[in-house]
């Protein structure tokens, strides 16, 4: 008898847990602020005309998503970059960009070649992170090239 009272027992205790679990509200998500930011991508190859770049964008130190890219100021990368479309809704992407067009064609200094916009949760900044894989002039061949950020933010 005292093997039937203690497996009972079990059975409600674990059944009264379970509904406990059960009734626990789900956290809600949809209290945490939330905010759009644009980040401009900035590559300066100084006296060398810009054909191709290679790079990867990371959001860090906050909750972020990347929700759009857009293409950048000069007319050889109006278009949006080439980017992973699986890398959208994480907070890492890498784009890369070229054009064809003669070295008269193409941006030389400081240009704007991308803009991604992030979604962003909660209160924290991102800070942009990017990392030159390669810059190319019009022949193909490797050029220097610099690479930085500027935040924007926009509602």
């Amino acid at each position: 008898m005292n093997r039937l009272l203690t497996g009972l027992l079990v059975l409600v205790l674990w059944s009264g847990s379970r509904a406990a679990q059960e009734a626990e509200p789900a956290r809600d998500t949809h209290d945490v602020p939330v905010r759009f930011t644009a980040v401009e991508v900035m590559a300066d190859s100084g006296q060398h005309p810009l054909a191709a770049y290679q790079l990867i964008f990371t959001a860090t130190n906050a909750a972020a998503k990347i929700v759009g890219i857009e293409g950048g100021e000069h007319p050889a990368f109006k278009e949006p970059p080439y980017s992973d479309p699986r890398a959208i809704q994480h907070e890492r992407v890498i784009i890369a960009a070229f054009n064809t067009a003669p070295a008269a064609g193409l941006p030389k200094g400081r240009t704007r070649v991308a803009t991604i916009h992030l979604q962003v949760a909660g209160g924290q900044a991102p800070e942009p992170l990017i990392q030159l894989q390669v810059a190319a002039g019009p022949n193909g061949q490797t050029i220097p090239c610099t690479v930085n950020s500027i935040s924007r933010n926009t509602k």
